[in-house]
């Protein structure tokens, strides 16, 4: 009985083959947009994971050569024989025979803590003494050694070897160990040409990330429920063509619960391999993708990520695991209650008043959230309780519309070209549902990244404000010498450190116009007067983490300060305290000063007055030059974010096109009887097309509000919560008009196939339908 039941399920794919197409398609579409996002994750964390031990070195207090002096072996030397528990490193740029340039870090493996060597075991490691270990994915060369827990882009090596490969003698650093000896002396009293350096408090990439990360799955898991729809919307038609078969097998006695099982391992065998497929595409995809991201993750977050994708099980196991599950899930519902009826009635399932009404209490939960929730999984447990809401009411939205439509009609075809479009809807909701969310989707995330891109213009536009930026590693006496009497230098110290509990970067500035013209978010009156005394401007990451406002006092190393003003610093994952020039130098006498800007009428002109004093035009940037550099980096960095915005959309298009297909046939008898009226298979096909297109354009409309609220959701409560800053809202009604006639022309082309297959269907087909339904 089992394999006369698998048979004659199998006979209906066999005579369905697009059907079948179309439902392989339709899951690996899913599982290869899902996969693809968490390859990319996997990758992403696993590189944070690598770059822990690298961030190791900076947690270590060390001393270093003062400005002008040199470290030498003779000083480590002299140190241990003090008592001093000290150990060398050095660190360069190490160019490997490919070309590809790595940071090289040579270490003492003899006295520096085991943690920092790659294994934590040099005694262990094989050729340890003459090799460099580097990322696995490096390409092999001699003498080099792929370990996993080398982060990408760095290299570890014996310290000899690092200084021959670099060819130099001398040190960069002698880290100082926990615990020292009892009655160990001041280090600077034995090496006073050395000076402490304290560890610097940066915040960890993998937290950063996790922000992004999160963005990239809820984007993954977005994608793959609509490629869902597609799953649901062609079970849904293979159960309806298949009830006659059903009704034949329950009657020859095949039990209900065995036909049940046989269908959900029916569809189970064709998930997964179509989830295997979709694997596959993933990785593609990720592929594709990966570049983008890590320029995103380096750029934004200041975290190293490769640009390739490991077979990792993680994700791809996960993704085939999803797949099926997803399928099953979507697939269940229609199957089970199939299997349960003997007759089974054609009439569309009407939707009642309990959609609507779950779609209302979603948009209430998603209210709820927003004023009482916290956290990032609060803000996407909002944004998907919106967009549920939405697809939950939009059925007895778009039927409201076109009711209210009616009175426009003009003439007895357009009456019943709007009063079939309503009886259609429960037919195309799910593949209009998916169009709906696409378009919110890529209206919310364009207008957000649209209002980050004219903010980050704006914010460029301040923050590099001078005319030329000069690296002055040995101060700034030759380039006043250039300087004519109506061109300003202005100094770029900063200092890390710890404010209110964060990790903070303290900026000294002189009383100079140019940072007057510098807008806050808030402010006393005439805030850059107060850092005279003992005011401070800080940056909005700071506030928000710190949960600080204009009159808070903040302990900073020399004193308390009072916060005068708070500004906005896009792009920067460390709080920023302003005070002045002065007061830096109290907080860190001798801090260098690495870089000035400089105020010019003629940067051009000053430019070759440097460089012809002897100034390299290396150390030189033109404010041009740097702030195309950074809109570059701007664009490229949401470039992932725009290639999984039209792959959604396409993947919605594609719903409503195998939406179109599948109800191609049952549509004919309700056609023909107009053409038995006299209306020709042209004319029938272009209603077909604007009945689409009508039920496109209302999907779109209500796109349109879910699109706007989910940009809201996105500048004032997600960017908020991952990054610390929130975003001016933007509108932009140009693009989203752009949007919404991309979604309705999809919907159009992907209605040209079927259209174009009821133009040409026989006259002798559409008679047999007529005689059949007649």
């Amino acid at each position: 009985m089992i394999a006369a039941i698998l048979l004659a399920f199998w006979s209906h794919w066999r005579r369905n083959r697009l059907q079948l197409a179309t439902l392989i398609t339709g899951i690996a579409l899913a599982t290869a947009l899902w996969t693809g996002v968490q390859a990319i994750n996997a990758e992403a964390r696993a590189s944070m994971t690598s770059a822990a031990s690298a961030s190791r070195i900076v947690g270590l207090p060390r001393l270093e050569p003062v400005e002008g002096e040199t470290l030498t072996w003779k000083d480590f030397v002299a140190l241990r024989r003090a008592g001093v528990l000290v150990s060398p490193i050095i660190r360069g740029d190490y160019r490997l025979q490919s070309g590809e340039h790595l940071r090289l870090t040579g270490i003492d493996p003899l006295s520096a803590p085991s943690d920092l060597w790659p294994g934590g075991d040099f005694m262990g490691s094989a050729g340890a003494a003459d090799s460099v270990f580097v990322p696995a994915n490096t390409a092999p060369e001699s003498d080099l050694v792929a370990d996993p827990s080398v982060p990408n882009g760095q290299a570890v090596a014996d310290i000899q070897i690092a200084q021959r490969l670099l060819g130099r003698t001398d040190l960069d650093a002698l880290l100082l160990l926990s615990p020292q000896p009892l009655g160990a002396p001041d280090p600077l009293g034995v090496t006073p040409h050395l000076a402490y350096v304290l560890p610097a408090e940066t915040a960890v990439p993998a937290a950063l990330t996790d922000s992004f990360r999160l963005n990239l799955s809820a984007f993954g898991a977005l994608c793959f429920i609509v490629g869902l729809f597609i799953v649901r919307g062609t079970v849904g038609l293979a159960i309806a063509q298949r009830r006659q078969s059903i009704r034949t097998l329950r009657t020859l006695g095949a039990p209900a619960g065995l036909l049940r099982a046989l269908m959900l391992a029916e569809i189970a065998i064709i998930a997964t391999l179509s989830g295997l497929l979709g694997v596959l595409l993933g990785y593609g995809l990720a592929s594709w993708l990966m570049p983008g991201v890590s320029v995103t993750l380096d750029g934004i977050y200041g975290a190293s990520v490769g640009t390739h994708i490991a077979l990792r099980p993680v994700w791809w196991l996960g993704g085939l695991a999803m797949a099926v599950l997803g399928t099953l899930l979507s697939a269940a519902g229609p199957m089970l209650a199939a299997s349960d009826r003997a007759v089974l009635n054609e009439k569309p399932r009407s939707f009642g008043y309990w959609w609507p009404a779950a779609g209302l209490a979603l948009f209430a939960a998603a209210a709820g959230l927003v004023i009482w929730g916290h956290g990032l999984l609060a803000a996407f447990a909002a944004i998907a309780a919106l967009l549920l809401g939405g697809a939950a009411t939009m059925p007895a939205t778009i039927r409201a519309l076109l009711r209210a439509a009616r009175p426009l009609a003009t003439g007895p075809l357009g009456e019943w070209m709007l009063a079939e479009t309503e009886t259609q809807i429960p037919r195309m909701s799910l593949a209009m549902t998916a169009l709906m969310m696409a378009l919110a989707a890529n209206i919310g995330v364009s207008t957000m990244v649209g209002s980050f891109r004219e903010s980050f213009a704006e914010f460029i536009d301040q923050r590099l404000a001078a005319e030329i930026y000069v690296a002055t590693p040995g101060g700034a006496g030759d380039i006043r010498a250039e300087l004519s009497p109506d061109e300003r230098l202005l100094p770029l110290r900063s200092l890390k450190s710890v404010v209110a509990g964060q990790p903070a970067e303290i900026n000294g500035v002189i009383n100079d116009p140019t940072y007057r013209e510098w807008s806050l978010l808030e402010a006393v009156d005439d805030p850059w007067s107060t850092l005279s005394g003992d005011g401070a401007i800080i940056s909005e990451q700071l506030s928000y983490r710190a949960a600080l406002s204009i009159g808070d006092v903040i302990a900073l190393p020399d004193g308390p300060a009072t916060v005068s003003g708070i500004i906005a610093d896009y792009g920067n994952p460390l709080g920023k305290v302003y005070v002045s020039h002065q007061r830096l130098d109290r907080i860190a006498p001798g801090l260098p000063t690495p870089r000035h800007a400089i105020r010019t009428s003629d940067p051009a002109s000053l430019r070759a007055r440097m460089i012809a004093a002897g100034i390299p035009a290396e150390r030189i940037a033109m404010q041009a030059d740097m702030k195309a550099t950074s809109m570059r980096i701007f664009e490229r960095t949401f470039a992932v974010t725009a290639a999984l915005n039209g792959l959604t959309l396409a993947v919605a298009g594609f719903a409503v096109l195998t939406s179109l297909l599948a109800a191609a046939d049952a549509r004919l008898p309700r056609l023909t009887p107009l053409w038995a009226m006299g209306i020709e298979r042209r004319q029938l096909a272009r209603l077909e097309l604007l009945r689409v297109a009508l039920t496109a354009a209302a999907t779109a409309l209500l796109a349109l509000p879910l699109g706007i609220l989910l940009s809201w959701l996105l500048l004032a409560i997600v960017n908020v919560e991952a990054f610390g800053w929130r975003l001016p809202f933007r509108a932009d009604p140009a693009h989203w008009l752009l949007l919404i006639g991309v979604g309705i022309a999809a919907s159009v082309l992907s209605a040209l196939w079927p259209a174009h297959r009821l133009a040409r269907i026989s006259s002798r087909a559409l008679s047999e339908v007529l005689s059949r339904d007649g």
